[in-house]
């Protein structure tokens, strides 16, 4: 994917904020560390699989979010971030990017559908930072991929964003590695969290484990981002191999715990959905994957 700088994401957050539908709000980070800064092992754990469609809110004000922590400027914590080899931006500048480019397709379709613009906030902690949440355990760690939905928030950490574009987290041990991982892996990662919060408003992600499997939730959410994916490749800010790279992830991050309530579908499952979604290139073509029986 075409990196961008940090003047970029800066101005398209502003544009977002003024123009676009306002729709993308940062949440500060508690820069303190505690227990969520210690560090998880790599590799194969049910754990370490971004999202988790079923979730618990941890009470009426856990997160000591207040209009006062918000803020419409892309800076997260403050703290400085190791610049991203190959790139004049760092991590938390790509994430930011790669959100504004996701938040300003999937509002063009909301609205071209008769929908409001959509809403989420967002915090990208760097390496040690904590953010809160209202979904249990409370907090982010060094390994947070997940949309909350009880406080409309997406968290992914700079510190798990790395070991993805690495290709060092993994959910399986099946050894498929048929390509190399790299920025688009991230970017399909940020683009399936935000997927979630669309679901949320359409009253799809709420449903999870009653009216459909967290399974179902998960493929659709990688269906639409891989819609998503097609709408970038159409804009010209793909490179070429970025859809392996998102193919790779797929297959790196699905599981086989399929008696683990948060099971997010096998790898064939995840990477046929991300490419169901490019190949169709619209919402509607990833039904099936909510509604199909499999």
């Amino acid at each position: 994917m075409k990196l961008t700088s940090a003047l970029r994401a800066i101005a398209l957050m502003s544009v977002l904020a003024f123009a676009g539908g306002g729709a993308v709000t940062a949440i500060a980070a508690d820069p303190g560390g505690g227990p969520a800064a210690a560090s998880l092992a790599q590799g194969p754990t049910d754990d370490a699989r971004p999202g988790g469609a079923m979730q618990v809110a941890v009470g009426p004000s856990p997160s000591g979010i207040t209009p006062a922590s918000t803020s419409g400027t892309p800076g997260i914590g403050g703290v400085p971030t190791v610049n991203i080899v190959g790139s004049s931006g760092t991590m938390k500048d790509f994430l930011v990017s790669v959100l504004g480019d996701v938040d300003a397709y999937w509002t063009g379709v909301w609205k071209d559908d008769g929908r409001p613009a959509p809403f989420v906030t967002y915090a990208f902690p760097a390496a040690g930072e904590v953010v809160p949440s209202m979904c249990a355990p409370g907090f982010s760690d060094d390994m947070s991929a997940y949309y909350c939905l009880y406080d409309d928030k997406i968290t992914v950490s700079q510190s798990l964003a790395q070991k993805i574009w690495d290709g060092t987290l993994y959910a399986n041990t099946d050894g498929t590695r048929t390509h190399d991982t790299g920025d688009f892996s991230v970017a399909y990662v940020v683009a399936h969290e935000y997927a979630h919060e669309l679901q949320n408003e359409i009253g799809i992600f709420s449903t999870a484990g009653s009216i459909y499997p967290v399974y179902k939730i998960e493929l659709h959410a990688d269906c639409w981002a891989g819609v998503w994916a097609k709408a970038a490749e159409d804009e010209g800010l793909l490179d070429t191999g970025d859809i392996k790279e998102a193919g790779q992830t797929t297959l790196d991050l699905g599981d086989y715990a399929f008696d683990n309530p948060q099971h997010h579908g096998t790898p064939e499952q995840r990477n046929e959905a991300f490419l169901a979604g490019y190949d169709g290139g619209s919402e509607g073509s990833c039904d099936g994957w909510l509604n199909d029986t499999y």
